[in-house]
């Protein structure tokens, strides 16, 4: 019984040795990389409805009137869509007494309708102030330009593996091992002084004139070829 357990644990490390011998020459590491500019499809802004003075009570009042009034203002866009994000409520200090209270309230704004967005910050200018612009890729815009860019990266990954297959002039090749990385799509932010809206300006505006930009996205490949000169081990 002893014997047998010898043989089979010589065979076993026998066969694993042979495998590791087998995958340790004629190894190539190669990678390609499908890139491109893509258009961003999605805006985002945050308004600030914010009032100064000296009774907090009433200013709250009042900024959630003007809040209510911007909200029904978005309404009336159905591409664009709204979310509270933040109330606060806060003294304003001189020689370490109250002078005054600050009370703002915030509301983020997204759509993919450039058009939409533009009009309706026209429109609330009287209201609130432009904190910030956001310009970017959607999720979905994302998912679809990587799928593609993943085809062209592995199409160049195999041209590659086929071309040095054949200056080493060998019969075949086959993959070990292999890796897919996306990188790109940082958001564009936008806050120049034209973009910028105060409650001073008049109840309805031009609309605002949006430059949305790009974002690269990337796909990288990369992997390990075995060139192999026994034909009987090539595998379809």
């Amino acid at each position: 019984m002893k014997n047998t357990f010898f043989i089979v644990v010589m065979l076993f490390y026998s066969a694993s040795a042979a495998a590791e011998t087998e995958l340790n020459f004629n190894l190539i590491n190669l990678n390609a990389t499908a890139a491109i500019e893509v258009a961003n499809d999605k805006v985002s802004s945050v308004i600030q409805v914010m009032l100064n003075g000296t009774d907090p009570a009433k200013l709250g009042q009042q900024v959630n009137q003007r809040s209510n009034q911007l909200l029904a203002k978005i309404k009336d866009f159905d591409a664009v869509k709204s979310q509270t994000i933040g109330y606060q409520t806060r003294p304003m200090y001189k020689d370490s007494q109250i002078v005054s209270w600050q009370v703002s309230q915030q509301i983020r704004l997204h759509s993919h309708d450039f058009n939409q967005m533009s009009e309706l910050l026209g429109e609330i200018q009287s209201l609130g102030t432009v904190q910030s612009m956001e310009f970017s890729l959607s999720d979905e815009l994302i998912e679809s330009t990587q799928n593609e860019l993943m085809k062209q990266a592995i199409s160049k990954f195999r041209n590659k593996a086929s071309l040095i297959q054949q200056q080493f002039d060998e019969p075949g090749y086959r993959l070990v091992n292999m890796s897919v990385n996306t990188s790109g799509y940082a958001p564009v932010h936008r806050m120049e002084s034209s973009m910028m809206m105060s409650a001073d300006m008049s109840s309805k505006s031009a609309p605002v004139a949006l430059e949305a930009g790009s974002n690269k996205v990337s796909v990288d490949v990369n992997g390990q070829i075995q060139l192999i000169s026994d034909t009987t081990t090539l595998t379809d």
